[in-house]
């Protein structure tokens, strides 16, 4: 890629032409299916990445990122998560980015990250449906911090595995308030799953523990239903 172009995406901001983005999108899509050409790409994005370029060109080069990234991204990706700025931007390429080292790079900023970027993080291994991030995100469940717990709780319910199950099982037990809702919510959810696996026996026990009369009727109401759901599906 010419470096006239990207020197182009530095300085880009909002607002402004959009002529050298289209220009890489396109040479991007005539990369498609030549795996040289894309990793030439791929590199000359992720100097752009770790340059002075404004906001707007690393928002845009994360996004093409999120196409034709690979473990060559991650390195740089994973250093901008903490980021006020950039860690939003960097989640978004590092979710769509496959394989075991986007994995080890979320799951690894949840002990670096605070606040929103945290929070982030977490979503981001829901988002995944990260199995391996379970132990780590059943320990946040008792949070102080709310929205983190809360995201938490929700993230376990998109992996809504048996060890997500257990975690969620225990936690409808000792969390309160929104946190509790959202861990019962994320316990239907694994229930719904077992359903569809055919585990009809697991789910039940679930929908089952959550008929009981400590339980917000929303909730109540939903078990019963995956219970009727259960009873009819093959």
């Amino acid at each position: 890629m010419e470096q006239q172009l990207l020197d182009k995406v530095k300085t880009y901001d909002w607002g402004q032409s959009r002529a050298a983005l289209t220009e890489i999108t396109e040479l991007i899509k005539k990369s498609h299916g030549n795996k040289a050409e894309t990793a030439a790409i791929e590199k000359d994005l992720l100097s752009v990445l770790t340059s002075d370029a404004k906001r707007a060109g690393k928002q845009f080069v994360c996004r093409q990122l999120s196409i034709i990234g690979t473990d060559a991204s991650v390195p740089t990706l994973a250093g901008m998560l903490g980021g006020e700025e950039t860690s939003d931007m960097a989640r978004y390429a590092l979710e769509r980015i496959p394989g075991a080292a986007a994995d080890a790079a979320l799951l690894g900023a949840l002990s670096k990250t605070g606040g929103k970027a945290k929070v982030g993080v977490v979503n981001s291994l829901g988002q995944r449906g990260q199995a391996s991030a379970g132990e780590a995100l059943a320990g946040l469940l008792g949070n102080s911090d709310e929205t983190l717990a809360t995201a938490a709780a929700a993230a376990l319910g998109q992996i809504a595995d048996d060890n997500a199950g257990k975690a969620l099982a225990k936690a409808k037990d000792t969390t309160k308030g929104k946190v509790r809702l959202r861990v019962l919510d994320s316990y239907l959810l694994c229930a719904d799953k077992l359903t569809a696996a055919g585990k009809k026996a697991e789910a039940l026990e679930i929908y089952k523990a959550l008929q009981g009369k400590d339980m917000p009727k929303p909730i109540r109401t939903a078990a019963l239903r995956g219970v009727l759901g259960a009873a009819t599906s093959k």
